[in-house]
C-alpha cells in the first residue's frame, strides 16, 4: 500500500476494487496477474478452436509469449495478432503488453 504522508485523512470507506491495482503493483505481481487474466479469457480472444492449440505462456519485457502446438496454428494466430491485441487492450488496457510472439513448442497437455 502507498502511504501518503502529509495528506488529510479520508473519512470514508474505500472499495477494495479501487485499491486492488495498487496492491498488485506493490506486491510485484503485475505480470502474473495480467498473464492469469489473459489465460482465463484466452478462448474469448482467439476462439475455441485456436484456444485448444495455444495458451499464453509468459510475459517478458511487455511481450506476451504464446505457446502453440503446431506451426499451422502459429501462422493462423499471427494473422489475427492485431485483433487479439485489440481485444486484450479493451479488457486490460494498453499499459502492460504491446506485442505478441507465438512460439511453437510441445504443449504441456499433449501426450509424449
Amino acid at each position: 500500500m502507498k502511504f501518503r504522508f502529509g495528506e488529510k485523512r479520508r473519512n470514508y470507506i474505500v472499495r477494495f476494487g479501487d485499491i486492488f491495482p495498487d496492491l498488485i503493483e506493490d506486491a510485484g505481481l503485475d505480470e502474473a496477474f495480467f498473464l492469469e487474466s489473459i489465460s482465463e479469457n484466452w478462448s474469448n480472444y482467439v476462439g475455441s478452436t485456436l484456444a485448444v492449440h495455444s495458451s499464453p505462456d509468459r510475459i517478458f519485457k511487455n511481450i506476451l509469449f504464446v505457446r502453440v502446438d503446431h506451426p499451422m496454428y502459429a501462422n493462423e494466430l499471427s494473422l489475427y495478432k492485431n485483433l487479439i491485441l485489440k481485444k486484450i487492450f479493451d479488457d486490460l488496457g494498453k499499459n502492460f503488453i504491446y506485442n505478441i510472439k507465438f512460439e511453437v513448442k510441445k504443449s504441456r497437455w499433449s501426450k509424449k
